[in-house]
């Protein structure tokens, strides 16, 4: 702050302070004070998550856990001389961190709180401090404006994932897995920067072990480049485009698929698949039912962040990002060819040209591109110290935050391949690191006892409320909110009925 809190004691006892000979606590008895703060806080609805913003020394945070005893109780910190009161909140987040709050809140609360939370400014902060104060509402509704298109997303696509996990569990055949190791990975994104990267990633192929996300899967096979694993997580009915074509170039790549993702079935039973699962998801229900083997991964907004996560988890080596440029292009958002854009072209003509089609995709990308790269800004502390970017010296319009922007020169000094022959990494100077390997695991269940399983399991996971909050996100939120008892049980009896309706469309599609 720019100035210095004044500390002293109470008539009562307890501390307070002052800025400016303005009082944050009363003089007298301050712990009534706060007592009598959270009793005149109001509410419409069960909250999950509570913000009181800036409570200085924190004398109504017990009585606010007690107004709201199912909520997480947090504060929003403008000043860090009220830390030693922090231990009395469940979390507390300061607005003077480089990322953006909204962001830190979302990372940490998630969708769910976030969309059934309420904020309280402690109404002396906010007379003291009004530009923090309208700052800490403008990030508080950034946060719950990405929660609730987060759980739009997740409404509007929730029944389809649930039928691709069947699906995916119903349809594998031929099932693999990874042993972790060093060696160095580039993750291949399809960003425009990556045709930059093409010639450097022929040349230095032999020197690391290369997971393209699907939608790089076609440019890279189209130029001569065959990925040891490619990754697609996306659920849309889209994303299975980008995997929908072969070539002998592609015999040996296995496809590191998540359960709930479109995926064409013709993989399923005829490609070596590495099956990846969410820990906290439904599908690891139904792949454990069946015995079928998986590696986790962690849910994220984009490919390339669950490809990241997996990467890390993988190997001890560095990790290179190429063709992760998070901004859109003037031209190709893509590094072509690439298969939604080979669609698109061929609804093309002269009232409606690939011009504006491409102008228009431009601008449409803009908010959800902001997204994905504040992921990586928020998370490149922790992925610094072994993750880069990668290109051919190109001029990105943002940064990734901590991590690091390298060109192949870089590349060729920190794996060794211009020094000692491709595949020495420099922390592993003494000769070859140790490869990262694929061994083949069967699935225990097969014919038609697997469908079987996956039903029976079905219906268990249906009556729990694990199924209701993946499945039916919106409708579980507002049963949580719902303070009136018979309004809860209208809203559970329609919810049985959307269950109950979803459980016959599965039924029939196994």
């Amino acid at each position: 702050m720019d100035s210095q809190i004044i500390f002293e004691a109470s008539k009562s006892g307890e501390l307070t302070c002052s800025l400016k000979g303005k009082y944050l606590h009363s003089k007298y008895n301050p712990l009534a004070e706060g007592e009598k703060f959270a009793q005149n806080l109001q509410a419409d609805f069960s909250p999950l998550c509570v913000f009181i913003i800036e409570p200085a020394l924190s004398y109504c945070a017990e009585s606010v856990k007690k107004k709201f005893p199912g909520a997480a109780v947090c504060a929003i910190r403008f000043s860090r001389d009220f830390s030693e009161s922090d231990t009395k909140w469940n979390k507390v987040f300061y607005l003077d961190g480089e990322i953006p709050l909204g962001e830190i809140l979302f990372n940490s609360l998630g969708e769910e709180k976030l969309i059934s939370s309420l904020a309280f400014d402690w109404t002396p902060a906010k007379n003291i401090f009004p530009e923090e104060s309208m700052l800490a509402w403008g990030e508080i509704k950034k946060a719950i404006l990405k929660a609730r298109d987060v759980i739009g997303t997740r409404s509007y696509f929730s029944k389809r994932w649930l039928k691709n996990s069947l699906v995916f569990a119903s349809k594998i055949q031929k099932t693999l897995l990874l042993e972790n190791g060093d060696t160095p990975i580039i993750i291949a994104a399809s960003g425009p920067s990556l045709k930059t990267s093409i010639p450097f990633l022929k040349k230095y192929r032999d020197s690391f072990f290369l997971i393209a996300v699907s939608s790089a899967f076609m440019p890279l096979s189209k130029n001569g480049i065959s990925p040891e694993l490619v990754i697609s997580s996306d659920g849309g009915y889209w994303a299975k485009k980008h995997l929908d074509f072969s070539g002998e170039e592609n015999a040996h790549t296995v496809f590191a698929l998540e359960a709930e993702s479109a995926i064409p079935k013709k993989l399923l039973t005829q490609k070596e698949i590495l099956p990846l699962c969410y820990d906290d998801g439904l599908e690891k229900d139904f792949l454990d039912s069946i015995g079928c083997p998986y590696m986790l991964s962690e849910r994220n907004g984009t490919v390339a962040g669950t490809a990241l996560c997996f990467a890390h988890s993988l190997t001890e080596g560095n990790i290179f990002l190429c063709g992760l440029d998070q901004a859109p292009s003037p031209s190709y958002q893509h590094t072509q060819p690439n298969a939604l854009e080979t669609d698109n072209g061929k609804k093309d003509f002269r009232l409606k040209t690939a011009e504006t089609r491409m102008t228009a995709s431009r601008f449409n990308s803009q908010a959800s591109l902001e997204i994905y790269r504040n992921w990586f800004i928020s998370n490149s502390e922790y992925f610094s110290k072994r993750v880069f970017r990668l290109s051919d010296n190109f001029k990105y319009d943002f940064s990734l935050g901590k991590i690091r922007e390298i060109n192949w020169n870089d590349f060729e000094k920190m794996t060794g391949c211009g020094l000692t022959g491709c595949g020495h990494t420099q922390q592993n100077a003494a000769n070859n690191p140790k490869k990262i390997l694929f061994k083949s695991v069967k699935i225990k269940v097969n014919g038609g006892e697997r469908k079987s399983k996956l039903l029976e399991t079905l219906r268990k996971l249906s009556q729990t409320e694990k199924f209701a909050d993946e499945v039916f996100p919106m409708d579980s939120i507002l049963i949580k909110r719902e303070l009136s008892p018979e309004k809860r049980g209208e809203l559970n009896s329609k919810l049985t009925e959307k269950t109950e309706k979803l459980l016959k469309e599965c039924e029939k599609l196994l």
